[in-house]
């Protein structure tokens, strides 16, 4: 874990700066093992091959807590190692309860590399955005994202958080365009995938919930959810994150499928398969879900293609629908720059 990433960092339980523990002494730029510890509420999370999972507590898997910090005990001082195995042991005795109704969805993304039974499913990670043998989809993801990167306004140096970034290709697509990105996924797998494909060259990455993300407030220009938002259960509670943790003027950009999504066929068989959700969203439901934060009213943007013949009839709702060039939908929030305009 790069040191910078310290930076943006914070305990999502009482929003407290970390401290690092256990880093590796030879490597003070880029921590490959170690752990964030807060000293408010004495919380601590493992950071393994420069990637930190910041989990909600029902999240966790204690047993694998354990043999991490056993892996860094020599690391730690004998006193904090016996205190945090102590703290961790009891959580095994009593499990951290939950009333987070997206709970299944989560832990079905966390632990889909138990359900996969197919050796080349993890295959397009190694190559991603590539995809050998359908260069359709393949240049459907890089035109894809041609198209959303205007809709992030961003200017050199600005920061980014990209939401759900899998195999990373899309972080690291930005960070080479020379911004600072930190890509967040649930799974653990993805990102794992990605490091070994992108090496040293890699983007922070992090393991969080992004409705509770462990990030401080005001410190991004940009939020990505690059088809990845209708995986998110409680959608209004990561857009109050994202409206946190950007800065004024910034804005949330959105490439997604349609309200449709859910009853599609494939979307159907993964829901079965892999207890993943898929549900997508129309621009009302965007709107709902950025009721009351302060964000203008959220926009929907069409790619069209009109053939030199029609371009002076009237972009009615109807025309435009049938004219649509993007396999997805994109919105976007802003976020006043004005004070008064909060």
């Amino acid at each position: 874990m790069k040191t910078s990433l310290l930076e943006y960092l914070q305990c999502p339980f009482c929003e407290n700066a970390f401290d690092l523990l256990a880093a590796d002494p030879e490597s003070a730029e880029d921590t490959k093992q170690g752990l964030l510890f807060c000293r408010e509420c004495s919380r601590w999370f493992p950071v393994r091959d420069s990637i930190p999972e910041i989990l909600p507590d029902f999240l966790r898997i204690r047993e694998n807590d354990l043999l991490f910090l056993d892996s860094i005990s020599t690391r730690l001082d004998t006193k904090v190692y016996r205190s945090l195995v102590k703290t961790t042991q009891a959580t095994l005795s009593y499990p951290p309860k939950t009333t987070d109704k997206g709970t299944e969805y989560k832990k079905a993304e966390m632990t889909i590399k138990n359900k996969v039974s197919d050796t080349s499913f993890f295959g397009p990670g190694f190559v991603s955005p590539f995809n050998p043998g359908n260069p359709e989809f393949t240049w459907q993801l890089i035109r894809r994202l041609g198209n959303v990167i205007p809709l992030l306004e961003l200017k050199p140096d600005d920061v980014v958080l990209d939401v759900g970034t899998g195999y990373a290709w899309t972080s690291e697509w930005l960070g080479k365009m020379g911004f600072t990105v930190i890509g967040v996924d649930i799974c653990r797998t993805y990102l794992d995938i990605g490091r070994q494909r992108m090496k040293e060259q890699a983007p922070h990455l992090m393991v969080a919930d992004v409705e509770k993300l462990p990030l401080k407030s005001g410190c991004f220009n940009a939020v990505l959810c690059f088809d990845a938002f209708h995986h998110i259960y409680n959608r209004k509670k990561a857009m109050k994150h994202f409206w946190r943790i950007l800065k004024k003027g910034g804005n949330v950009t959105l490439a997604e499928p349609g309200a449709e999504h859910a009853s599609a066929e494939a979307a159907q068989e993964v829901m079965k398969k892999y207890g993943i959700l898929e549900k997508g969203m129309s621009l009302d439901d965007i709107k709902e879900y950025c009721a009351g934060l302060g964000f203008f009213d959220p926009e929907e943007h069409f790619i069209i293609d009109i053939p030199s013949g029609e371009r002076k009839k009237i972009l009615t709702k109807k025309f435009v629908q049938s004219h649509i060039y993007a396999d997805c939908h994109f919105y976007r929030v802003k976020k006043p720059a004005a004070e008064e305009n909060q």
